[in-house]
């Protein structure tokens, strides 16, 4: 038990004061709270850590409506060789929503609206090919959809497609045989291969994908098979029907994958989405299950994760998206089938944060630019642009990790704490002091801020100054008696923020 302050006429009651370095290693749920680096925060939602700073996010704009009323649960971009579309499916209709405003519907009576898509070209075009496991699969050609004809299996049972060299494969519901089509075909018939004799765990397939290890796309892409029970099997070759062509790389294991959503190219890796986190093919290969886990890419906020894992898991909704042009990769983690949240990793850095706020069924990229489908039924948002969540505000919280500011093993009186922020307005926020690694959840209540100088993209991240910037600093009371402390700095606001540090003032009292 901590002893309080007493009078000591030996005692010095002289102000001390430190400044704490913005928390740029990022959002940390794994380690203890007394023993957590100064640079991890315990909480961070809404801002994005980058190499020196703590960035609010961008906000998020209405884009299309006019999709129904059901919750948009596929986003996919057709990708042309000279047309681009944004392709989406809310209820039993599939839309066209490349435009802002209002989405024009192009193919209907559908059974569901979770589709699994890629890109496939041919000699005859570019195809946007696309299952669900309970329509026939079809696909679109850049103006409208077709039907094609699939020999040889039940096309409706096709549940998950890919890719890979040069020929479209196919996923079978409640199977663990795989179907392809002939070299650069998207019809015909469809040839199988069996994996159950490997899959000592049993289960179906869940997804698959095409690994370039070299980071380019060629003859040594492996092909990758995830199983409901987490196997992964690789192969390597072109032709599944030729041993000559088609070898076993291995059988490998991994925590139970999420969804048929659970691969998402990395550069040269393939990240797999899994109860034991969000696994790196490329680190998970030299070790097992175990250390697979503990060096996960998701290591840093592990718990977090593994709880969302146990809480969410069945829900629908859970997407891995690599987005270059805001150098992350974002997990969609559904809370409900009306709440979301995104973890989100810097790519250079490997430090996490916690979108809040943007309620997504599924997110995709449509001309470089990041779009969600909302859970709130036909609407699609564009994300990271402006300052605002659809016109409203951005809430926003840092929790530095607990410090004893330089005097571990004695009491403090806390007295003043002053953040320092960079924005192009003034920054309304609050501050709420934990003391003793007791993590409580913010009670004060901010006066939103508003906008007062230039908008985003006046200026680029860490090449130049915002245009109207300022440098704010303000000190704010805070009264508590503790060895360590954290201030919970947080606001609602439409402006753009970057945090930069923060200076706590204290006085010293009696060692424990």
């Amino acid at each position: 038990m901590l002893n309080p302050i007493r009078d000591n006429s030996q005692r010095s009651t002289t102000s001390q004061s430190v400044n704490i370095p913005p928390p740029v290693r990022g959002w940390n749920a794994r380690d203890s709270l007394a023993n957590m680096p100064e640079d991890f925060a315990v909480s961070l939602e809404n801002m994005f850590p980058n190499l020196t700073s703590c960035d609010l996010r961008s906000g998020f704009a209405s884009h299309s409506t006019g999709n129904g009323s059901a919750a948009v649960e596929t986003l996919a971009e057709y990708a042309g060789p000279v047309t681009r579309k944004l392709i989406s499916a809310a209820g039993g209709v599939i839309y066209d929503s490349s435009a802002a405003g209002g989405s024009t519907s192009i193919a209907t009576g559908k059974s569901n609206a979770r589709w699994q898509t890629t890109m496939m070209g041919t000699s005859g075009g570019s195809f946007l090919f696309m299952v669900n496991g309970a329509d026939a699969p079809i696909y679109y050609n850049g103006s409208a959809f077709v039907t094609p004809t699939l020999g040889g299996v039940t096309a409706a049972n096709i549940i998950h497609v890919t890719t890979h060299q040069r020929r479209l494969f196919f996923v079978f519901k409640e199977s663990l045989t795989f179907g392809y089509l002939p070299v650069v075909s998207v019809a015909g018939t469809v040839a199988t291969f069996d994996l159950s004799g490997l899959c000592r765990k049993g289960g179906y397939l869940m997804a698959i994908g095409s690994w370039t290890r070299d980071g380019g796309s060629g003859p040594d892409d492996i092909f990758v098979a995830v199983t409901s029970e987490g196997e992964v099997i690789l192969y390597s070759g072109n032709d599944p029907s030729s041993a000559d062509a088609w070898s076993l790389v291995g059988v490998f294991s991994i925590g139970k994958p999420i969804g048929r959503r659970c691969l998402e190219k990395l550069g040269a890796d393939l990240i797999v989405t899994t109860q034991d986190g969000a696994i790196s093919l490329e680190t998970f290969l030299p070790i097992d299950q175990v250390g697979a886990s503990g060096a996960a890419i998701s290591a840093n906020i592990q718990n977090e994760f593994l709880s969302s894992v146990r809480r969410y898991g069945d829900l629908y909704g859970w997407q891995s998206l690599h987005y270059p042009q805001g150098s992350y990769q974002l997990f969609n983690i559904p809370l409900s089938t009306t709440t979301a949240v995104q973890y989100v990793v810097n790519n250079q850095t490997g430090a996490w944060c916690k979108f809040t706020g943007q309620n997504a069924a599924c997110w995709a990229l449509f001309n470089g630019d990041l779009y969600f489908g909302g859970q709130d039924g036909g609407i699609i948002y564009k994300a990271d642009t402006g300052v605002t969540d659809n016109d409203g505000n951005i809430n926003w919280k840092v929790l530095p990790a607990f410090s004893y500011y330089g005097s571990r093993g004695s009491q403090k009186l806390f007295t003043l704490c002053r953040p320092h922020f960079t924005s192009n307005g003034s920054p309304s926020f609050a501050i709420d002091l934990n003391l003793n690694f007791n993590n409580q959840t913010p009670t004060s209540v901010p006066t939103p801020s508003v906008i007062a100088g230039a908008l985003w993209d006046s200026s680029k991240w860490d090449e130049s100054y915002w245009s109207g910037e300022a440098q704010v600093a303000s000190w704010i009371t805070v009264t508590g008696i503790g060895e360590a402390a954290s201030p919970a700095i947080h606001g609602a606001s439409q402006l753009e923020i970057r945090f930069n540090s923060y200076d706590m003032i204290w006085q010293q009292g009696n060692a424990i």
